[in-house]
């Protein structure tokens, strides 16, 4: 297999353009120069990698894409760095009016082409912050506390299994015979 170097992503480019030449657009961009992302970020190191390909989908312009990359944030259980890798798609019809909303298919969402040149780092930065997910914690019990809890919970949750248990009662009163 062979690994293929990607360049960096331009910063603009006229979409309109672009789907009149079915142009896939494939690259990586500095996670630094994301600055509404930054302001949430522990680090700004890495790179965004994204993958837009322009064309038609049912009768209309559109712009499907990836990005994707790890980011570092604060748990919000620990409150410790943790490293997380966020990937989001999308499937936009580029329109050029309010109007068109309307007609959209559903599987479609609309993109308004304002201007001659349209911001891929906008867009990108967009679909990161929109993939993010509500609440960044770790998958396992990241603090001494709630180890601690869980050991509790797993406690309580067994106990009450065993008093549910249908001979618990004449445990409870073999165990109260023995003493």
């Amino acid at each position: 297999m062979q690994t293929q170097l990607l360049s960096e992503l331009p910063e603009t480019a006229n979409f309109a353009r672009q789907v009149g030449l079915t142009r896939t657009i494939e690259g990586v961009y500095p996670i630094s120069k994301l600055a509404r992302l930054s302001e949430i970020l522990l680090s700004n190191d890495g790179f965004v990698t994204a993958r837009l390909e322009f064309g038609q989908c049912v009768g209309f312009s559109c712009l499907k894409g990836r990005v994707s990359a790890t980011l570092s944030l604060e748990c919000q259980r620990c409150l410790n760095a943790m490293e997380i890798e966020v990937t989001g798609r999308f499937k936009f019809a580029l329109v050029n009016s309010e109007d068109e909303f309307e007609l959209l298919p559903e599987e479609l969402e609309p993109y308004l082409i304002e201007g001659e040149k349209q911001s891929i780092i906008e867009l990108i930065e967009d679909e990161l912050l929109l993939s993010l997910p509500m609440v960044i914690v770790h998958e396992e019990a990241c603090s001494d506390y709630m180890s601690k809890q869980n050991r509790k919970v797993k406690a309580a949750i067994k106990a009450e299994q065993e008093a549910l248990h249908p001979f618990a009662a004449l445990k409870a009163l073999k165990g109260d015979k023995a003493n």
